[in-house]
């Protein structure tokens, strides 16, 4: 079946047209995005969701059109809407002003992967208590001043501190290969 049939038949809601488009275009969008940003992760991310809008928008695609050059555009738009998120990352944050110090030397063996790095810490604040993860969450994932902690968990700003003092405690000892660059506070 021609590309121009299959779009149709997506256009109609056909997921079996959707599928053959799908097992068509995902290894071509793959590699694009993969090429860009290196990172499985991400692009695996993108690329998911570059087809989940194609099925969401599918009533308006041009079976006429150039698909190719729309798909190719959506998905770039998708990577360019994660990059604004993970950009907007604290974490990201701290990870970028650890790559770009010069002070800093790592050989290639030693080189820190910022997905490498989440997926540890996520795994690191498993042993947090519910409190200290909370806290922590709150002060350096999303960046709130104490005083803010403490009036939304209705502890006093001490107990902030000392919940935060645990839990860094913790996490230095639990990430101790990624610690130059975590906690830059």
């Amino acid at each position: 079946m021609s590309e121009k049939n299959l779009l149709k038949e997506v256009k109609a809601g056909s997921y079996g047209a959707f599928t053959q488009i799908y097992n068509q275009y995902f290894e071509l969008l793959y590699g694009f995005i993969f090429k860009l940003i290196r990172s499985h992760e991400f692009t695996s991310d993108i690329v998911q969701n570059t087809f989940i809008k194609v099925w969401i928008n599918r009533e308006k695609i041009d079976p006429e059109g150039a698909f190719k050059s729309w798909i190719f555009k959506t998905a770039k738009n998708e990577l360019i809407d994660q990059i604004r998120i993970q950009m907007n990352n604290p974490l990201f944050d701290d990870y970028l002003k650890y790559s770009n110090d010069d002070t800093i030397t790592t050989s290639s063996e030693h080189s820190i992967d910022f997905e490498q790095f989440k997926t540890a810490l996520e795994k690191a604040k498993t042993k947090l208590s519910p409190r200290q993860k909370q806290v922590f969450e709150l002060c350096k994932e999303e960046e709130l001043p104490a005083k803010n902690v403490a009036q939304q968990l209705r502890i006093s700003e001490q107990s902030v501190y000392n919940y935060l003092s645990q839990a860094i405690h913790l996490l230095k000892n639990e990430l101790k290969h990624f610690l130059p660059f975590f906690f830059l506070c």
